[in-house]
């Protein structure tokens, strides 16, 4: 980030940004005068929002109707858990335009801010000298670039009004002894599935007790680059979880894929976990068909109910592979089935029957090669798939075929 443009906004509050609208002086009156009925204050959080309020955030903000009687709903509640006192209809206006202007400034689009004020409403109540000012040029010196920032704000908002010293340096630094990298960190902190508040009480003694039971720190980074959500769960759960991952899972504690079992376990409850490979038995699975599938790819299980009896309906039932041979091949289980198998398998079928292919590729092989490398060798030369290709995609080809 710019430090010029962050010291630009060295001036006091009242001179730093006037409010202007394209309302002429009649509706700017009428709008302050619908904002006296804010319910920033309310005692009751039921009562109807007020549309002045809505029009805000719909002419300045770009809200939808719903999204801003819905964001208007959040608001209230939360200053009211905060017991936050009186705000005058100007004081709200101005330091509303304030935070955006600053947010703009400092590389949100206005999309961007939309997600934030959705987020945390109360971003609009903060003051950009005391507060906003000060955590950007906290984050500058942790190493955050303007990207970063613009990205932590944009799924995490309320980090905003987390203590600099008290939980975000500590969650920082406490991350950085696990991940050993600056850059690790950032990008975890970046991750909308991250709770900064979690981190000393849940995730750092969580990857202590792993790496206790023999887990390599570096799988365990890996892991927590991915989604660290699963690290912040209470220990006790991870500890369970140690165990029910031989016990339910069939993954032996020496596999590489353990720790994901234990990932699974720590983000789904038993009961959908067991309805799954349940679903896989009613498909004629024996049980050392499902542990063999799992072990090669436990998440497979987080897959919903709904994706899985289609797949397994449209493997077996109209592709007519074996329970043995489909719990070897995980891979037909990781791809679109829609936009990937389904397109690839009607195309390699027509061109067997009209013999333009000699060689038998399966279905496993023609899922591996990525998209350009499948037209080039399997549907651009060959008009007679076109169609077929594009009907189950749901691409064009004309752009593709004229520079083949």
């Amino acid at each position: 980030m710019n430090l010029m443009l962050v010291r630009s906004w060295g001036w006091p509050l009242g001179r730093m940004l006037k409010f202007h609208s394209n309302y002429n002086g009649a509706q700017r009156l009428n709008f302050f005068h619908g904002f006296r009925h804010l319910l920033l204050y309310s005692t009751s959080t039921s009562a109807e929002c007020n549309p002045d309020f809505a029009n805000y955030l719909v002419d300045f903000l770009g809200f939808s109707k719903q999204q801003a009687l819905s964001t208007y709903t959040k608001l209230v509640r939360s200053r009211l858990a905060r017991g936050a006192k009186k705000v005058s209809d100007f004081e709200f206006v101005e330091n509303s335009n304030s935070v955006v202007k600053f947010l703009k400034q400092n590389g949100l689009e206005q999309c961007h801010i939309r997600t934030a004020v959705v987020s945390d409403p109360l971003i609009l109540f903060s003051n950009v000298e005391k507060t906003l000012i000060p955590k950007t040029l906290a984050f500058q010196k942790m190493g955050f670039s303007v990207s970063d920032i613009v990205e932590v704000v944009k799924v995490n908002p309320s980090i905003f009004f987390m203590g600099l010293d008290t939980k975000i340096i500590p969650a920082f630094q406490a991350l950085k002894e696990i991940m050993g990298c600056d850059l690790h960190v950032i990008s975890i902190m970046k991750s909308p599935r991250i709770r900064l508040l979690s981190v000393s009480k849940l995730l750092v003694p969580n990857v202590a007790l792993l790496m206790n039971h023999g887990i390599p720190i570096e799988l365990i980074r890996k892991q927590l680059l991915r989604n660290p959500f699963p690290f912040l769960r209470k220990t006790e759960f991870t500890q369970d979880a140690l165990i029910r991952v031989e016990e339910k899972l069939g993954i032996p504690r020496d596999s590489p894929r353990f720790l994901l079992g234990i990932m699974l376990l720590n983000s789904l409850k038993e009961t959908t976990v067991e309805s799954k490979r349940q679903i896989f038995k009613s498909f004629g699975w024996t049980e050392s068909d499902v542990v063999t599938l799992t072990i090669s790819s436990p998440f497979l299980l987080a897959l919903s109910e709904a994706n899985l009896k289609k797949r397994l309906g449209f493997f077996m039932n109209e592709l007519g592979y074996k329970p043995s041979f489909l719990a070897k091949t995980c891979s037909l289980f990781t791809c679109s089935l829609e936009k990937r198998i389904v397109p690839r398998h009607k195309t390699l079928l027509v061109l067997k029957e009209k013999g333009l292919i000699t060689l038998d590729y399966s279905l496993v092989s023609a899922v591996s090669y990525t998209e350009s490398k499948f037209l080039e060798k399997f549907v651009l030369p060959f008009k007679e798939v076109h169609e077929v290709y594009s009907k189950h995609a749901g691409i064009c080809l004309k752009r593709k075929t004229a520079s083949f």
